[in-house]
């Protein structure tokens, strides 16, 4: 069956602001998947509360949303119980780096087989601009006109530190180059973290398309990991593209022994037991 663009689109009309980030973002995710020659059938999408989780209903498949932060482990829950479906996850920066960032940090440790997509515009959106740990030092937000007060957070450097077998970063503004990242992403065996710096023309104009052109410099496929986190400690250049990949590193289910020469799926064993022998002791 022929797999088309069109397959993927829903009825419902897209709220997000002109300009928004997430426009392209779903276009390259769409025409990943396309690509892949992966039908809505067989893809489970787990989005998160945010801008990044209005895209829940304007992309076909099976489509969940969770409380803030929580995109990560319903993506772990899904692809543990059909190996079959392509799980992707997505999630802001906001909720990936606070309410979500253990589930971030045991995700890349566990190498869990699915893909997260990081939406990283710099700020809570949703809520009108408050600050994250993404947010640039010193720009005027929602709530604190003088900038944040708390430290920074590297998405790179912290899932570079982490050891993991993949990670890259693409940009909202080049969909031919992240469409690409997203197809790599999804046919590594593994936890697959994708950062994508996301245009957000409503709360953070400073980061615009000059802002981003300006400063992009595209790689290759890189496996050095010295190398990747150079790429991702550099102050004036942002890096795209396949960061760090590490394809010798098992995924999370190849290493449960219970699980050896099984040839069903976690959902396909599910069902009913009498409980009347534990009940009568």
């Amino acid at each position: 069956m022929k797999i088309d663009i069109t397959d993927y689109n829903t009825n419902v009309t897209p709220t997000w602001c002109p300009g928004c980030g997430n426009f392209n973002i779903h276009l390259a995710l769409k025409k990943a998947l396309v690509e892949l020659k992966k039908s809505p059938s067989e893809v489970v999408f787990s989005f998160d509360i945010g801008c990044n989780g209005n895209g829940g209903d304007k992309i076909d498949g099976f489509r969940v949303k969770g409380l803030h932060g929580r995109a990560i482990p319903l993506a772990v829950g899904a692809h543990l119980a059909n190996r079959k479906m392509s799980v992707i996850a997505s999630i802001g920066d906001g909720g990936c780096l606070h309410e979500g960032i253990d589930h971030l940090i045991h995700a890349v440790r566990s190498n869990y087989d699915i893909t997260l997509l990081i939406h990283n515009n710099q700020n809570f959106a949703l809520t009108t601009g408050q600050i994250t740990s993404t947010t640039i030092e010193g720009k005027e937000m929602y709530a604190f006109p003088k900038g944040k007060t708390e430290g920074n957070i590297n998405i790179g450097e912290l899932v570079l530190s982490l050891e993991p077998s993949f990670y890259a970063r693409g940009y909202s503004g080049d969909i031919v180059q992240l469409t690409e990242i997203i197809k790599q992403g999804v046919k590594h065996k593994g936890f697959s973290v994708i950062e994508i710096m996301q245009l957000c023309p409503t709360y953070n104009k400073e980061s615009n398309h000059e802002f981003f052109n300006g400063r992009i410099s595209k790689i290759e496929k890189n496996s050095d990991i010295k190398k990747a986190r150079s790429y991702v400690s550099n102050k004036n250049k942002l890096y795209t593209g396949i960061i760090y990949c590490n394809s010798k590193i098992k995924d999370y289910y190849s290493k449960l022994e219970n699980r050896k020469g099984k040839k069903t799926e976690l959902v396909n064993e599910v069902r009913n037991y009498s409980i009347k022998n534990i009940l009568a002791d």
